[in-house]
């Protein structure tokens, strides 16, 4: 072998070697980053799914993907996790955003209490929307109680609007957008 060709398999070993580190960095980047919490949706019980599939897609602007109807013992989650009886039928529907597929999942339970509008709201969904102000005038129109609008600056320095609606099924809905004001 001469020294041309000793130098060249030095090269060549030392690429593959830098490629098998390159590629095991890949791997073990892309397990940690698979294995990184995120949400998957957010589950609400609604006394009335048809009004509140209206609410969400009319005035928060979600896109109704799945309505129907689970048959006895359909999902077994349901029933201990809602305190429900899942032995009956249940309605439901899936709702999409245009980043969030099924990200909104509506349970119906007629038996569920209506909102008591002066307890303390103990979760809060919070949507962007594209225009704080259009929401908030459907929200009113549909009958939906919501705040004034609050507007705050971020930790990166962006000015956003926001405001509480109370949804058909008594949900807590904080709308915000970016760059809104309250000089509207």
């Amino acid at each position: 072998m001469t020294s041309r060709q000793s130098v060249f398999s030095h090269d060549i070993g030392a690429y593959l070697h830098l490629m098998a580190v390159a590629m095991l960095c890949i791997v073990v980047a892309s397990t940690a980053s698979s294995q990184t919490s995120r949400i998957k949706r957010i589950s609400l019980m609604t006394p009335d799914l048809d009004r509140s599939i209206a609410f969400f897609t009319e005035v928060i602007g979600f896109r109704l993907d799945f309505e129907g109807t689970l048959p006895p013992g359909g999902e077994p989650f349901l029933g201990p996790v809602f305190k429900i009886d899942a032995g009956q039928p249940i309605r439901r529907a899936l709702l999409s955003t245009k980043t969030e597929p099924r990200g909104l999942f509506l349970i119906e339970h007629e038996a569920m209490p209506q909102p008591d509008h002066e307890a303390v709201n103990a979760v809060v969904t919070v949507i962007q929307v594209p225009d704080l102000y259009g929401t908030l005038t459907a929200a009113g129109v549909f009958g939906a109680m919501h705040s004034d609008v609050i507007t705050d600056v971020t930790p990166e320095g962006l000015t956003f609007g926001e405001a509480l609606i109370i949804s058909p099924g008594g949900h807590a809905v904080l709308v915000y957008e970016i760059g809104a004001s309250n000089n509207h």
